[in-house]
């Protein structure tokens, strides 16, 4: 596979995803961004720093969504306790309960756009995707 063809791959797999946090905000009334957000909101208590590098946009994009997604009732924020210039995300018990479901359709919904791939190819994708994240590549230095 050449290269351009290999960016002409990512940019396709980059698209599905975008396309699949479309339909999850519209199913459970979320933008696309903020299915997204609620899709990696991790039980550590991001940063919202954190939570920008994750979703790869501006700080200020998530203090948005994390405003909106606090008046749902969805998430809270808490200082951090070494330091109070940091606020950090965690999610209610109702914002719980629809991660839980989101991530349940999001899974669903990859399985059935990817059900043409057998087992092994879904496998090696998985594997392959994971080994190029730079978070969790081997000998990654973020």
């Amino acid at each position: 596979m050449t290269s351009h063809a290999l960016a002409a791959a990512v940019t396709t797999l980059h698209r599905e995803a975008a396309a699949l946090y479309a339909l999850l905000g519209r199913e459970f009334g979320l933008t696309a961004q903020q299915a997204q957000l609620l899709c990696v909101l991790t039980s550590d208590r991001p940063s919202f720093s954190e939570l920008a590098t994750t979703l790869g946009c501006d700080r200020t994009n998530v203090t948005g969504m994390i405003d909106r997604l606090e008046k749902r009732g969805l998430l809270a924020r808490e200082r951090d306790s070494e330091d109070r210039r940091v606020n950090r995300v965690t999610a209610t018990q109702e914002g719980e309960q629809l991660i839980v479901r989101l991530r349940e359709r999001f899974a669903e919904s990859v399985a059935d756009r990817f059900s043409r791939l057998t087992p092994e190819e879904h496998d090696r994708l998985a594997a392959l995707a994971t080994a190029l994240t730079p978070a969790t590549a081997p000998n990654s230095k973020h």
